[in-house]
């Protein structure tokens, strides 16, 4: 009965911050049906990109091309180059690539050089496609039959792993929708000026995202074909058949998700700014607080918005990465290189994440120096494990040729280093009252004092070791009201 007491108490607590104002319903309720609105458009997304993937995944399969095979597509003054390759090339050791397309060149050999060309004999697998003597058979949408050659199939390579990372994309950003409305429900329940900004730094990432990912669509359409459909293509098919409805289905949707992301933004900067116009003076409403404690706040918010942001993009840019080493669908899975050293690190990045940030949320609030140096060297471990990643190939390669994982390494880097030097420039200012200020605050919050009606001075009634303070040893002429005056009756005696 008492864990359900405390339960219920927790629910009216939560359902209370909820409807606290008009704007705290409008910000949740905003915020959920933004949440599961893009949630929506980003799985139908992931349908459309796993349906196109099995279909170039079917084709290369069935023509035996080697798992380790991929693409690098180059274009330049109207030209296009499309080499594959079986390991990463770099300025040191050969470059282990043919090139199986070039504008203007037409009947180029097939690459037998280090194993790139498959063997097409005799196996069949999904979508009815069904390997032939030098080539395979792929069952269309409108009912006829392509013959696709080695050549072509060795092309294909590229709109294969475009595909697939396109899925991963989606995965992502399904994830990131119902993080930012996590984060948007702790910044109601606990009147959290971080939580607010770290979810409006989140939405505008996905805005500026969806923009970018309209202009990426037509770019990868006009890509597919030149490679397929071109008068020097091996393959002789117009994607939008070979692939069918993907495109147009991909833009019809993306306008809305578009649409929704900026509506999203607009309407999230406007909330979260009568949102922090409320908590801001809150905060310095219940316990009065010097100038200085208000400037040392600031620092303290930094290094929860820097934090929070960092979570996110790091695990999203560590299991991005980690897919890439660890899926046998993946070319580079298969390449020789430090893999197991980098798994190690993503998984060690992976695994403090948590203990990171609880780290970093009472070692800053309580000022506890020792817990907040831990945090700052495991931040800095963290970073150097990514910096220790750009002496790999592999990593610089799926960096440079794959633009999402790319933003999210660079933001996740930039956040964390921002952690660090909020983190140490918050570290120079303990000692200045912050911690005592926020526990005297927070005593004062759960007794029910409501912030428009107490003003305390800290500074010069703090006792000898803050933490032990209690409710009962505030004294009651240090309580005087700032704005509003009620008769309370003697807190002394209890009458309250």
């Amino acid at each position: 009965m008492l864990a359900f007491g405390r339960c219920w108490l927790t629910i009216k607590s939560v359902y209370f911050r909820i409807t606290l104002t008009r704007f705290t319903i409008a910000f949740f309720l905003f915020s959920f049906i933004h949440c599961f609105a893009e949630g929506f458009i980003q799985a139908f997304l992931f349908s459309l990109d796993a349906d196109a993937s099995n279909i170039a995944t079917s084709i290369i399969h069935a023509a035996q091309v080697p798992r380790n095979n991929f693409g690098i597509f180059i274009r330049h003054d109207g030209n296009a180059t499309l080499s594959v390759c079986n390991d990463i090339p770099n300025f040191i050791s050969d470059k282990p690539c043919a090139v199986v397309f070039e504008t203007g060149v037409s009947n180029l050999p097939l690459p037998y050089k280090y194993g790139l060309a498959g063997n097409t004999s005799n196996i069949s697998v999904d979508l009815a496609v069904t390997s032939v003597p030098g080539g395979v058979l792929v069952p269309l949408q409108n009912g006829s039959v392509k013959l696709m050659d080695q050549m072509c199939t060795l092309v294909l390579t590229y709109p294969h792993q475009v595909l697939m990372n396109a899925q991963r994309e989606d995965v992502v950003l399904v994830v990131t929708q119902f993080w930012i409305f996590s984060v948007s429900f702790f910044a109601i329940v606990y009147d959290s000026i971080p939580h607010i900004v770290a979810a409006l730094c989140f939405r505008t990432l996905a805005t500026a995202w969806s923009m970018y990912i309209i202009w990426r669509t037509g770019d990868i359409r006009s890509r597919f074909e030149i490679l397929l459909n071109s008068p020097d293509s091996p393959c002789d098919i117009d994607p939008d058949i070979l692939f069918p409805s993907y495109f147009e289905s991909r833009r019809v949707l993306q306008i809305p998700d578009l649409s929704l992301n900026v509506v999203a933004l607009c309407l999230g900067l406007y909330l979260s700014r009568k949102l922090i116009k409320v908590y801001g003076p809150n905060t310095f409403n219940r316990v009065g607080a010097s100038k200085e404690i208000i400037r040392v706040y600031k620092y303290f918010l930094a290094v929860f918005v820097s934090f929070q942001l960092s979570a996110l993009l790091l695990i999203s840019a560590v299991g991005l990465w980690l897919d890439q080493m660890v899926n046998r669908n993946n070319a580079i899975s298969g390449m020789p290189f430090r893999k197991n050293l980098y798994i190690a690190l993503s998984i060690f990045t992976l695994a403090i994440l948590i203990p990171w940030i609880t780290m970093g949320w009472y070692s800053v609030r309580r000022e506890w120096k020792k817990l907040m140096f831990v945090f700052l060297v495991l931040a800095a471990a963290v970073f150097a494990c990514w910096l220790t990643m750009l002496k790999s190939w592999v990593f610089i390669w799926t960096f440079v040729q794959w633009p999402f994982f790319a933003c999210c390494m660079i933001s996740a880097s930039l956040s964390l280093l921002a952690t660090i030097i909020f983190g140490i420039v918050s570290v120079l200012h303990f000692g200045k009252g912050l911690a005592h200020y926020l526990y005297v605050d927070g005593v004062l919050a759960k007794a029910g004092f409501e912030p428009e009606l107490f003003e305390k001075d800290v500074e010069s009634h703090a006792p000898s070791d803050w933490r032990e303070i209690g409710l009962d040893d505030v004294p009651a002429y240090t309580l005087s009201f700032s704005t509003e005056r009620k008769d309370l009756g003697d807190l002394e005696k209890g009458d309250y």
